[in-house]
């Protein structure tokens, strides 16, 4: 363990950021003007970036620069442009979330390093291997894993992992979240969360009680666990909170660096964090009760702060304290100064620095020393020019001037507007030297990133794949709607896609089955399994369901499968699967690059072959996104017309939270509830007990009924899909009859239901 951990502290301004470096931070993170994940943070702007990337690696610090929101198709001709200053002035990371983004960085900046972001949702080895293999060298995984599945990656992906260790908790897989956007238009995944977790909540047949916060979670506070997290081979420790104060992120860096230094000086001295430090925590910015996250377990009650969600009011006192030892402004480099002015001979100053442990010079040489005329120049004069170096990073420590006029009597004369331009110049090569300013790197980019259309075209699919099912797809995760999509399309004249939701696949009864036989040897039907939407290898092995899923491919009544995030891609890439594997809404494709990194996912005989189009797009963003991918790969596109939206995917549980466990963990087991929230909707909740999480959808599901014919008649997409969720036999039965026979009376049924048409129009932020 030679590597010590870093310590990755947040900065919302550029004071902010002196702060943490002051405090102790090895690094920090911060946000452009444009692509960051927290767009009400102050943000820098470009100039500001250059400058805090110049002052860090002039303290041997680093910068990474957070690029981690989704990105529009027609804004993505931007990226690159944006990145190019960054990327000359040498900056150390870049934190991304959407893989065209990614794939961008890593061709077109390969000496950036490439983060994944938590907003990719990486839950296990498989993912991260993924993500090393298209170009990342370091992953910061969702925030809801354990140590060990942490130390899992860091082993078996043999790529470095950034964790949370303190602050604000997302009650949602970080990424999996369309919660604000749904029920508005600000976008968790655009850097616009509007927090509804944050909001109260009632579980339906309960009794009020007062106000309940079911998923508000507690902020994370892991300071007395610093041994476990670097004994589990952690690379980056990460300081959460770039919107809030600079007093926040000194006095958490100070406290943690304090905990650090400790353990790497004595590892077994004692570890307890006094009262005192934790008082000092509690007083920046911390809600109402703290926990240690997710590192010790799945979830539980009292990781919920429940009552309220509110911030502990903060001590005065700790942040006057904070202020006056952190945030004194940005720290000068010592430095010596020697002065050599001999009689005759050329003036030479020289500045020495020390840096690892070595010491670094620069010397400037002037004109010819003179003999003085009048008035002798003497030490503290030169002394008193020499030290003006208040403009520059340095302060002069130590200052020798050697004076010699070689035993003439006369004294020496040099300009003292010479003496301070050659000090001026001298302190300039130092500084050059010190941040290797002659190293950086041109880019010509006379054409935009997307014009270079030979350089950035991924692999094609041969017209041999292309999918013969009919236009509508249907997704059904009950029994009851598996029979009424199999009652349903019995006489129904094209060919049909079922998507059979994987808890369902394991429990298919004897009756299902020989229907689904039945309708493959008619070639009426395909069907594929929907894999889970999270996939964990905790106390629950999640891949090896995939597994076995895999395997009953084999006897023909199911084709493919229908993937949901990066773990299940990158397992099924590992054991070579040779089904359809189709790509979900979740597995986010907002431009036609992210389609291009998308088919590297592939290797040997897995190909990626569908795409599903995002659910937060408007319909003419649809249409863009469709026309880039269909002239970018020549992949299937799919495009979603019912069912209500996945708003959070969380490892939290409500039942369990405001009831209690059903106590049937990792078995085939989902129980429905209903949170109601301040405006009386209802929000169904499902449990997902094989794999441990709860989806909230939206009180109404998006139905695009209306705008079918407009749909159909832009030709852009292969298919439209219907998921149905939460919904009964009966009801089941009328969408279907509605979207696929065009049943007038089951589309009036649909108005009367009340239904939303999601982000149809509504564009997000």
């Amino acid at each position: 363990m030679n590597k010590k951990v870093e310590l990755l502290a947040p900065a919302g301004g550029y004071e902010t950021m002196v702060a943490a470096f002051n405090a102790g931070a090895d690094a920090v993170y911060l946000g452009g003007s444009k692509f960051g994940a927290r767009a009400y943070a102050d943000n820098f702007d470009t100039e500001q970036v250059l400058d805090a990337i110049r002052y860090a690696h002039l303290h041997d610090k680093r910068i990474y620069m957070t690029v981690n929101t989704l990105v529009k198709e027609r804004e993505f001709s931007q990226v690159y442009d944006f990145m190019v200053p960054f990327a000359q002035e040498r900056l150390d990371g870049v934190i991304v979330q959407d893989l065209g983004v990614m794939r961008l960085i890593r061709d077109e900046f390969p000496d950036i390093e490439l983060h994944a972001s938590t907003q990719q949702t990486v839950t296990g080895v498989y993912g991260a291997r993924l993500l090393k293999d298209l170009g990342c060298c370091r992953v910061v995984p969702a925030r809801e894993l354990s140590l060990m599945e942490m130390k899992a990656i860091r082993e078996k992906a043999d790529v470095e992992v950034e964790a949370f260790i303190h602050g604000a908790m997302c009650y949602c897989y970080s990424g999996a979240c369309l919660f604000s956007s749904m029920v508005g238009t600000r976008s968790g995944n655009r850097g616009r969360c509007a927090q509804p977790c944050r909001l109260p909540y009632q579980l339906k047949g309960t009794s009020a009680g007062g106000e309940t916060y079911p998923l508000s979670l507690k902020d994370m506070c892991t300071i007395g666990i610093i041994p476990e997290l670097i004994e589990a081979g952690i690379d980056s420790f990460k300081i959460e909170g770039r919107m809030k104060k600079p007093e926040y992120a000194a006095g958490v860096t100070a406290l943690y660096r304090k905990y650090i230094d400790r353990y790497y000086a004595d590892r077994k001295s004692d570890m307890t964090v006094s009262r005192e430090d934790m008082d000092i925590l509690k007083g920046l910015y911390l809600r109402t009760g703290i926990s240690e996250g997710y590192y010790h377990q799945h979830n539980g009650r009292d990781m919920v702060t429940i009552t309220s969600p509110a911030y502990n009011g903060t001590s005065d006192k700790v942040l006057n304290m904070v202020k006056e030892k952190y945030l004194t402004g940005e720290k000068k480099i010592d430095c010596r100064l020697d002065a050599y002015l001999t009689l005759g001979e050329p003036m030479v100053l020289t500045m020495a620095v020390k840096k690892n442990g070595e010491e670094i010079y620069e010397t400037v040489t002037g004109s010819e020393v003179q003999a003085a005329s009048k008035r002798p120049m003497d030490e503290a004069s030169i002394r008193k020019q020499l030290e003006k170096l208040g403009n520059t990073p340095f302060v002069a420590k130590d200052i020798n001037i050697s004076i010699e006029d070689l035993g003439q009597g006369c004294g020496i004369f040099v300009a003292v507007s010479e003496l301070n331009e050659l000090r001026r110049a001298l302190a300039e090569q130092m500084l050059d030297k010190l941040t290797d300013k002659g190293q950086k790197e041109s880019f010509q980019h006379k054409e935009s990133y997307n014009d270079r259309a030979d350089a950035q075209k991924g692999e094609e699919i041969s017209t041999d794949c292309i999918d013969k099912t009919g236009l509508f797809h249907v997704l059904v995760n009950t029994s009851e709607q598996l029979e009424a999509v199999i009652e349903t399309i019995k006489d129904y004249t094209e060919k049909i896609r079922v998507y059979v939701d994987s808890d369902l696949f394991f429990k298919l009864s004897d009756w299902a089955a020989s229907e689904i036989k039945a309708f493959k040897e008619e070639e009426k039907a395909e069907f594929i399994v929907a894999l889970p939407f999270m996939t964990r290898q905790e106390k629950h092995d999640g891949t090896r369901d995939i597994e076995q899923i895999a395997r009953a491919m084999q006897d023909g009544l199911f084709s493919g499968v229908l993937v949901r995030n990066l773990e299940q891609i990158g397992f099924l890439r590992d054991i070579s699967f040779d089904g359809k594997v189709i790509l979900d809404y979740g597995v986010y494709m907002w431009n036609g690059q992210a389609a291009n990194m998308a088919m590297e996912f592939g290797k040997e005989d897995f190909k990626i072959r569908e795409l599903s189009i995002p659910l937060e797009v408007t319909f003419h963003e649809a249409k863009e996104i469709a026309d880039s991918i269909i002239e970018k790969t020549g992949a299937i596109v799919s495009y979603n017309v019912y069912g209500a939206a996945p708003m959070m995917i969380s490892a939290g549980c409500v039942k369990k939270t405001l009831d209690k466990c059903s106590g049937r963990l990792n078995e085939f087991n989902r129980e429905k509830m209903t949170l109601v929230d301040r405006m009386g909707n209802n929000l169904p909740v499902t449990t997902n007990c094989r794999n441990c999480y709860n989806v909230i959808w939206n009180a109404h599901p998006t139905s695009l009924h209306k705008k079918l014919e407009s749909i159909r008649n832009s030709g852009k997409f292969d298919h439209l899909r219907i998921d149905l969720t939460t919904e009964n036999k009966k009801e089941s039965i009328e969408i279907l009859s509605a979207f696929l026979y065009g049943d007038q009376d089951e589309l009036r049924n649909l108005d009367d239901k009340g239904y939303t048409t999601g982000h149809f129009k509504r564009e997000v932020e």
